[in-house]
């Protein structure tokens, strides 16, 4: 299965996003992604340490910088 389908049928769930950098985890809702993968979050909090930092709201997360997507439990 490719990626972009795999990532495409998480669109409407929470999902965590780690990116490059030591410290960069958001978690939301995707709402939308292309086929660069770039991502569109809603309700995204940073994570840090595994605590909610602060809530960011609306994001756009660019495919390059992206490492891991993975889906949340409800």
């Amino acid at each position: 299965m490719f990626p972009n389908k795999r990532v495409q049928g998480m669109v409407g769930k929470r999902v965590h996003v780690e990116m490059k950098g030591e410290r960069n985890v958001l978690e939301g809702v995707l709402t939308s992604v292309d086929d660069y993968l770039n991502l569109y979050l809603s309700g995204a909090n940073e994570v840090e340490n595994g605590e909610r930092k602060r809530l960011l709201g609306s994001v756009v997360v660019r495919g390059n910088n992206v490492v891991l997507i993975n889906p949340l439990k409800e």
